[in-house]
């Protein structure tokens, strides 16, 4: 007889194998919900780095320095910088007082932070390519939009071309 069957002969050693199964089972499950946490961080600070980059670019084509744009905002040049770098979120407050002085639409501060754009009735706009399976062209739009300057074009083209490249 075994050593585990004259601790439990009930079981003939099956009980200690199914504990490792669970064990392991536990741990696989635990690996994965890291993994997938590490996944979504990747991609909330890819999407937080895109943000400040626009902000700083725009920024800079507005030939504004921070000290000039915390001034605008009544928000400190030390965070407007770690909003720029990446290192926080700013608050939907911050968003539109940083739009205003950019001269740019709020809802363009919104989308780039990744919040949904809704319209006044509460709904958020239907997406034109939900119902394509076409990838619409992107740089096409952007270079044929007249509402933004050679500058805003080329930041924006940056930014999207950066998303696309780290898929």
């Amino acid at each position: 007889m075994s050593r585990a069957q004259q601790r439990d002969p009930g079981t003939n050693g099956t009980h200690r194998n199914g504990d490792r199964a669970a064990v392991s089972a536990a741990s696989a499950a635990e690996e994965l919900r890291d993994a997938g946490r590490q996944v979504a961080e990747d991609a909330w600070s890819a999407q937080v780095n895109a943000l400040g980059g626009f902000i700083r670019s725009q920024r800079q084509m507005a030939k504004l320095s921070l000290r000039e744009m915390a001034a605008m905002t009544k928000v400190s040049n030390a965070y407007l910088s770690q909003v720029e770098r990446g290192l926080h979120q700013p608050s939907l407050k911050v968003l539109r007082s940083i739009a205003d002085a950019l001269h740019l639409n709020t809802d363009q501060m919104l989308s780039r932070a990744g919040w949904s754009v809704r319209d006044e009735g509460g709904e958020t706009p239907a997406d034109p390519a939900a119902d394509s399976t076409e990838v619409p062209d992107v740089e096409a739009a952007i270079a044929a939009d007249p509402r933004l300057s050679a500058e805003q074009r080329t930041a924006l083209l940056g930014v999207y071309r950066s998303f696309v490249q780290r898929g």
